[in-house]
């Protein structure tokens, strides 16, 4: 049937639209209860007293607990930490730093919890939060990164003796001489600003606790139910065969469904404290206040080139503010690992200061840091090329690792797969025809009107294995089974936060068995069900995830094969499945309809579902007797490409998977305001084999919104004290289908990789780097402006504005343009 490389929609796409999904807000239980938090509405303080008595006597309100209730009753619980790097975590007891589920004496960021109220509906546990009364004594805030690194900073955290978390290095050959002797030299700084994901269904959980089976049950809107299901156990002194996390329908995770949130341990400590039933829905201002930041970064950079714009030697000094370290900072060492991205430099350097701030932590979002690394990068290629005046896409051609080059390793360690690079870019080049754009370009000048065409380049690494990670590994498990009738049911432990994945493992195993789609059920997200699995990050689901379903189906096709061989007298070398059938692969066309029949005629075909029931109905039979009654596999995939042991293989690579993208904008501008509107977006992804070409062109339209949200757009602000000022929507802009391009196509290479049995990388995250880029390089192509240069994102009007005179001085600026 060959589904693999079909576009086959969505599977949950019609079911989603007509309104009748599950999310956790819709899960029903009797004699629910629900959770408020009190937060604290300092950046940084010490809690002197908490008084409850007034939210006590409140009607409705059933429980209400403090940081030295829930510390007596759980345990510190984390997520992961960064891989081989030395990292600053003591206390005020000069302990190891412990994060419990409510801060305890004092709070590092607005929006901390620092106590919980159940009630019986969610307005009386809304007003009793408000009426409990804490007393703080305010410390000094450190609220920038700059801040954080001056000498005599006060500390973000009580205790420590400066704000370094780790300091990551990277270097091979010897940057500063090269770049000393270096033709051309440019210096600067690349800034991106902090972000959240804001997925479209906030977080939320819903929590039992039977008392006769001493099981708990969780309903929770989370990318990882296994890794939830550990983490649960681990902070309530649970075993883990005693908690069921059940992952329903997920309107978005992005990163920030990563399991380990303070409110997700509450709900469950509450549900075995009271005994029923506990919920809490997040409220879109407690998500941009405590949910988990992103990306603040920035690279101070120096490089060296050539006079044809060859990039020489790098040095690259970044910061990255990350708020208190909980919570996914990891992605700070992720841009370190991945620069200098798809570039080859012989002499490199790089530095990563990940410090801590009076801010919220940071926490996972698509990219998780490569984004950055790869905005950084494109900036560079645009400074050389403006500096040595050549053609921007010229110069990453001839800075591009070249195609015969891989497997390519990067400074970092980093072993980059497979790669064509030069071919996505001539094949997007083909695709925005650059010439036609000068024309039309030349030709709205004479009206008035700016426009600019911006090229970007995103590498992004997948299938994140770190080393030391209970949690971030390079491996997954499926069950495949099929019952008599010959139906087939997947249980995957990957998950799908809305991106469709359960559609592309369901056409592997059917193209693997030989079976129709719609004869093929995939089970994700319930740790009762599915085999123990990681769940979805770091777009691991097809590439790990469908890997271990086709070895699962592997498992099943073999035995299949060699009892259809039986029943058709055949050597099961030279049988194949397919159309529901297992036949033998060099049989006749069949006979015309009209044709005489011939009942004593050899056989060469069953039907799949005609074995299947052989298997489990006649299991002492002539034909089934040599094979293990069931059709039934369980297989764990690991994934190839993976180097946790630098001492035995020489370094230490924990992405497999590398895919890449280019990407071209045209945008326009308004000299009189600095408004930018993106008028067209083109793309060429390529991410190894495509299982399934509109799964992964969705995947990478999501990623364009986000990426040019993040060009243009989204910032989260912060005033002197730390206090978030970007609290609503209203605030925080995000791109909707109106500020998408009217254009927008995506077209696909594919370059395979060899760390996957199908060849597949991933496409998750892909998508948001790229534009970032494009649109900065298209803006400043747009306005002409020589010695312009956007370095900091978002480019809002105003920055724009600002920039530009900045730049031309006292020049008009219709002159100008």
């Amino acid at each position: 049937m060959g589904y693999i490389g079909q576009r086959i929609p969505g599977r949950n796409n019609l079911r989603l639209a007509r309104g009748a999904g599950q999310f956790t807000a819709d899960v029903q239980m009797p004699n629910p209860c629900f959770m408020a938090l009190v937060r604290s509405p300092y950046a940084h303080a010490e809690i002197e007293h908490v008084d409850v008595s007034a939210a006590q006597g409140l009607p409705g309100v059933i429980d209400i607990a403090t940081a030295a209730e829930v510390a007596q009753a759980t345990r510190p619980f984390s997520f992961a930490r960064p891989p081989e790097v030395e990292v600053n975590l003591a206390d005020m007891d000069g302990k190891r730093l412990r994060e419990y589920a409510l801060a305890e004496r004092w709070v590092g960021y607005s929006g901390r919890p620092v106590a919980a109220v159940v009630a019986e509906d969610p307005n009386t546990a809304a007003e009793a939060a408000e009426r409990v009364a804490v007393q703080y004594r305010e410390l000094p805030v450190v609220a920038s990164a700059e801040d954080a690194l001056k000498p005599g900073s006060p500390g973000a955290i009580p205790g420590w003796n400066d704000n370094l978390v780790f300091h990551t290095r990277y270097a091979k050959g010897d940057a500063a001489s090269a770049i000393a002797k270096a033709p051309g030299v440019i210096t600067g700084r690349v800034q991106v600003q902090r972000h959240v994901p804001v997925p479209l269904e906030p977080r939320a959980f819903v929590a039992d606790y039977s008392t006769r089976t001493g099981r708990l049950t969780m309903y929770a809107s989370t990318q990882m139910p296994h890794t939830d299901r550990s983490i649960l156990a681990g902070a309530l002194g649970m075993a883990s065969e005693d908690v069921q996390v059940i992952q329903p329908d997920v309107g978005g995770g992005f990163g920030c469904k990563v399991p380990g949130s303070d409110e997700e341990v509450l709900v469950a400590f509450f549900a075995r404290r009271l005994e029923r039933p506990v919920r809490w829905t997040e409220e879109r201002s407690e998500y941009f206040l405590a949910c988990g930041h992103a990306r603040e970064t920035w690279f101070d950079f120096e490089a060296g080139y050539r006079e044809d714009g060859k990039l020489l030697a790098l040095r690259i000094d970044a910061v990255a503010d990350i708020g208190l370290p909980f919570g996914a900072w990891v992605q700070s060492s992720v841009t370190a690992y991945c620069l200098p991205c798809g570039y080859a430099v012989d002499h490199c350097e790089v530095s990563m200061r990940s410090v801590v701030t009076n801010k919220c932590k940071w926490g996972g979002y698509r990219g998780f840091g490569k984004e950055a690394a790869s905005f950084c990068m494109e900036r560079i290629m645009d400074r050389i090329a403006d500096a040595a005046g050549l053609d921007r896409v010229e110069v990453r051609l001839c800075n591009f690792i070249p195609a015969d080059a891989f497997p390519y390793g990067q400074v970092s360690g980093a072993l980059l797969d497979s790669g064509n690079y030069q071919g996505a870019m001539a094949k997007l080049l083909a695709l925005v025809d650059q010439e036609a754009f000068r024309q039309e370009q030349a030709a709205a000048r004479t009206n008035g009107r700016c426009l600019g065409l911006g090229i970007g380049f995103e590498l992004t690494p997948e299938g994140c294995s770190m080393p030391n990670s209970d949690f971030l590994q390079g491996w997954d498990g499926a069950t495949v089974r099929m019952d008599p009738g010959g139906r087939v049911t997947v249980l995957t432990g990957v998950t799908s936060p809305g991106s469709g994945n359960e559609t592309g493992i369901a056409m592997i195993v059917a193209d693997e068995l030989g079976v129709p789609l719609d004869t093929v059920t995939v089970v994700q997200g319930d740790t009762d069900r599915c085999p123990y699995g990681l769940g979805n990050f770091s777009s691991r689901s097809l590439m790990i995830g469908g890997s271990a379903a086709l070895a699962a189906a592997r498992e099943l096709r073999e035995k299949l094969l060699s009892v259809g061989a039986k029943m058709l007298d055949a050597d099961p070398e030279d049988l194949e499945l397919a159309n529901g059938e297992i036949r033998v692969a060099a049989a006749p066309a069949p006979p015309a309809a009209d044709a005489p029949r011939n009942p004593g005629g050899p056989a060469w075909s069953v039907p799949i579902r005609r074995v299947a029931r052989k298997i489990y109905s006649h299991a002492f039979g002539a034909e089934t007797a040599h094979v293990e009654p069931g059709l039934e596999s369980t297989r764990y995939f690991r994934i190839g490409n993976v180097h946790h042991q630098p001492e035995t293989e020489g370094r230490l690579s924990f992405y497999p998977t590398w895919p890449f993208m280019a990407v071209a904008v045209v945008v326009e501008v308004d000299v009189e305001t600095g408004f930018v509107e993106v008028l067209r977006c083109a793309a060429v992804h390529d991410c190894g084999t495509v299982v399934n070409p509109t799964l992964v062109e969705a995947n990478t339209h999501g990623g364009i919104a986000q990426g040019l949200g993040a060009a243009l757009y989204e910032e989260l602000l912060h005033d002197d004290a730390a206090q978030l000022l970007t609290t609503t929507l209203m605030d925080y802009t995000l791109p909707t289908a109106v500020e998408m391009p009217a254009e927008l196509s995506v077209a696909h290479q594919e370059t395979p990789t060899a760390a996957t049995p199908l060849g597949a990388k991933g496409a998750g995250e892909s998508g948001v780097a790229g534009p970032m880029a494009a649109v900065a390089s298209a803006v400043e192509d747009a306005l002409g402006v020589e010695g312009l240069a956007l370095m900091t994102l978002p480019l809002k009007p105003e920055r724009v504005w600002r920039s530009i005179r900045e730049v031309a001085g006292a020049v008009q600026m219709g002159e100008t343009a």
